[in-house]
């Protein structure tokens, strides 16, 4: 089987566990980290169509059907599936709403939106591999010793960043890798009930660093501002 119908196996379905497909991305770095970006694509989009919606307008969106149900019986289907498209439509602007508006509260949402994910995907990440991603932002991590357990791409208001989550003594911290051509205001520190973080405004691209732990962000950032290295 050759590589393009490799790729086409994974655009028709990014996870598939077809046994040559499973050989070759073991093989192939390049297919591996396409295999990655559709991956990361389709949880984007199921994470989109799965923001919660305020109850109320739901539960009104929802009563469409029983209204015309003396009606027209056969309006019914038709009102529900119109219901739930509207549903999903206005929860993906009420999220954009909340959390388009900077850097700060876009990296909470999606630490949140990846946690479960992250838990379940973690593993040692060569340094080769994350800076084969890394090279797309022109930059990489030289002499770097920390181990990092998670590297996937996703995007901030629309512009390809990239996802890291490294590993500290407590648990691990997250950081984004963010082009300054996201258009999303600046947020040197934020945090929530939960997670508080920084961002490093380096040479190409804002670098936001998000721990449950504030030693986390007494160290690793240092170490970031050190190690990764932006070509010119």
């Amino acid at each position: 089987m050759d590589n393009t119908e490799l790729r086409r196996i994974l655009l028709a379905d990014p996870f598939s566990d077809d046994p040559t497909l499973q050989q070759a991305l073991a093989q192939d770095i390049e297919l591996r980290l396409f295999a990655s970006e559709l991956q990361q694509q389709q949880r984007e989009l199921e994470d989109a169509l799965q923001v919660p919606v305020p109850p109320m307008l739901a539960e009104r969106l929802l009563q469409i059907p029983q209204q015309q149900k003396q009606r027209r019986n056969w309006f019914t289907p038709l009102a529900l599936a119109a219901s739930i498209v509207l549903v999903s439509v206005l929860g993906v602007q009420l999220y954009q709403s909340q959390y388009a508006t900077d850097l700060g509260s876009h990296a909470l949402a999606h630490v949140y939106h990846e946690h479960d994910f992250l838990l379940t995907q973690a593993a040692t990440q060569p340094l080769a591999e994350v800076n084969l991603k890394l090279a797309d932002f022109s930059a990489s991590l030289q002499n770097w010793q920390d181990e990092i357990i998670y590297a996937r791409y996703c995007t901030f208001q629309g512009v390809r960043s990239l996802h890291l989550a490294v590993k500290t003594a407590t648990g691990y911290a997250t950081v984004f890798v963010v082009p300054k051509d996201a258009e999303l205001a600046f947020s040197a520190q934020f945090s929530d009930k939960q997670y508080q973080g920084l961002t490093l405004a380096m040479a190409k691209a804002n670098v936001i660093v998000v721990s449950d732990n504030a030693a986390d962000l007494q160290q690793l950032p240092a170490k970031l501002a050190d190690k990764l290295i932006f070509s010119a």
